[in-house]
């Protein structure tokens, strides 16, 4: 399983005028097909590593946003 960051659209269906999308880490099976999504959380050991974070979260936003039906994780 792979995963890389990507916008997703998490706007509650409830209240579909509030949108909102997250920058979140997202799982993709062995043919590249989203499974789920997670928060993302910006840490790491060493300064380097949030850097490189930020970086992914960059390219994040060159990509279309995702929208996945159902609740957070693909469920």
């Amino acid at each position: 399983m792979t995963w890389n960051l990507r916008l997703v659209n998490t706007t509650n269906p409830e209240y579909p005028d509030d949108k909102q999308i997250e920058i979140c880490e997202v799982y993709y099976d062995q043919m590249g097909k989203p499974l789920g999504y997670s928060t993302a959380s910006i840490s790491g050991e060493d300064v380097q590593e949030i850097r490189k974070y930020l970086m992914w979260a960059l390219e994040a936003l060159e990509k279309p946003v995702l929208t996945f039906k159902g609740k957070k994780n693909g469920n």
